[in-house]
């Protein structure tokens, strides 16, 4: 979770200007976090919630993602998805864009295997993006998370996801990817800078630097970069400083909970 803000946050003055080097600042004073941010505390609060009640989960995840939404406008949100967080019968509307994957990471934290993660990032898909796609890519970046935090190498997490996409090479498509915000456009790229990286700085430099949707690419692969390397208390804490107190205070109280 905190892996895809610092990913949205550094990818946020890119996604119009993309560029196409790992050499940039991490962060700049314009950088702020977008809409993958406001729906990653979202799923977290939702889980949260879920956790003291028995209400069904996509209920909770609905509720948090239209106040969340409504309290933070302007973050860069989808035409579909900006009037569903204004609906007063929200529904599901057969995305598949890569919203679904960008804010399931909190769902790798929960579950006591690698299947249950998987369901649970598909849940977090369900109130908008139940599109087959954009049900897969959520369930396979929950399941990533799970398995990384869970000791899982590299060869591993590879093995598990070379079913579902197909993984290029960054220096073979990073002269010409272009913007796609669709979930087969994006999972293989986020997935690549993740598998290509040693770190995870430098997984977030390689995010970045193909170019394309930069802030929900880099949110993806800092997701599963957080999980398999753990994140530079540095790196957090600028990023942290830059959101608002109540999506600070989700993502501490998420942290603070033993889900495990």
């Amino acid at each position: 979770m905190k892996g895809a803000i610092i990913g949205d946050i550094v990818g946020s003055v890119y996604e119009w200007h993309n560029i196409k080097t790992k050499d940039f600042p991490l962060f700049q004073k314009r950088s702020t976090f977008t809409d993958d941010t406001v729906m990653t505390c979202a799923v977290a609060r939702a889980f949260l919630e879920a956790a003291k009640d028995d209400a069904p989960v996509v209920e909770h995840m609905t509720r948090a993602m239209q106040e969340l939404g409504r309290k933070n406008p302007h973050r860069g949100y989808g035409g579909r998805f900006g009037r569903w967080i204004y609906a007063e019968d929200p529904r599901p509307y057969n995305s598949l864009g890569n919203g679904a994957a960008m804010r399931a990471s909190p769902a790798g934290f929960l579950g006591k295997t690698v299947e249950e993660a998987y369901e649970l990032g598909e849940l977090t898909a369900m109130p908008t993006h139940n599109h087959p796609e954009g049900l897969c890519a959520a369930g396979t970046t929950a399941a990533l998370v799970w398995l990384a935090r869970h000791g899982a190498g590299k060869e591993a997490l590879y093995q598990y996801v070379s079913d579902k996409y197909v993984i290029p090479r960054l220096d073979v498509i990073r002269p010409t990817y272009q913007f796609d915000v669709t979930c087969m456009g994006t999972m293989p790229v986020a997935l690549a800078a993740f598998f290509e990286s040693d770190s995870f700085e430098d997984a977030i430099r390689n995010a970045i630097s193909v170019g394309g949707d930069s802030d929900t690419i880099g949110a993806i692969t800092g997701s599963i970069a957080e999980a398999f390397y753990g994140v530079p208390e540095d790196i957090w804490q600028e990023a942290r400083s830059r959101l608002s107190d109540e999506l600070a205070a989700i993502v501490d109280e998420f942290y603070a909970r033993k889900w495990d």
